[in-house]
């Protein structure tokens, strides 16, 4: 382990490794981005049409279950070993759980809030910003967590499987060229990496959602 942090201390002053961090982190903030982009408005339409949700189940049931890491060849055959191939598996495998999340938070609206929309006639605007959306905003930061937490596994995995630039194809080359230490050093910075991620992240959930009973139960 002396050998392993000796190495990472020395990465941390190289250009080099500076370089294939943003790479990494380029792909994975790009294809979260857009898993949200498209998850949020198609999980408040499935989770508000209960026709929409119950037609389209079958289809999304079988294409979320099939794994991310098995679609690599396909999207490399399609993109190369790009930063597009990194952003479109990102994109695939994130858009799945938060996009299931907005659909749940939307269906787990009081009753009592949903007829008042009615009895009122408010206009879709309104009544996504002001009733469906606080009450899918709780479900909404946790698909938004498994999101992030499952782009960061699939960005290193296609950079090591998909020969990517970036951390995992420089932990791959430092593997396939038999220096142990260097191998370690990476794998500890991706470890701590994702540490960091998740910390960074339940703070911004208790941070957003201040005024939930579950957050503020916890505060207490």
């Amino acid at each position: 382990m002396s050998q392993t942090f000796a190495r990472l201390g020395q990465l941390l002053g190289e250009a080099g490794f500076w370089a294939a961090f943003g790479q990494t982190m380029a792909g994975w903030i790009l294809g979260v981005l857009i898993a949200v982009g498209l998850g949020l408005p198609v999980g408040m339409l499935l989770g508000r049409i209960g026709l929409l949700y119950r037609s389209s189940r079958l289809m999304v049931d079988f294409l979320r279950t099939i794994p991310s890491v098995a679609v690599i060849p396909l999207v490399t055959l399609l993109f190369g070993a790009t930063l597009e191939m990194k952003v479109m598996l990102v994109a695939f495998g994130s858009f799945w759980p938060f996009m299931l999340q907005v659909a749940y938070g939307v269906q787990d609206t009081d009753k009592v809030l949903v007829d008042t929309v009615r009895s009122f006639r408010l206009s879709t605007g309104r009544a996504a910003w002001y009733v469906f959306s606080p009450s899918a905003l709780p479900f909404a930061v946790t698909g938004l967590r498994i999101a992030a937490v499952t782009g960061l596994l699939l960005t290193i995995s296609s950079e090591i499987l998909g020969s990517a630039p970036g951390l995992g194809l420089e932990l791959a080359l430092a593997q396939t060229g038999g220096d142990l230490s260097l191998t370690y050093a990476y794998i500890v910075f991706i470890g701590l990496l994702g540490v960091a991620l998740n910390l960074v992240l339940n703070a911004s959930s208790r941070r957003v959602l201040f005024w939930h009973a579950s957050v503020r139960g916890d505060a207490a």
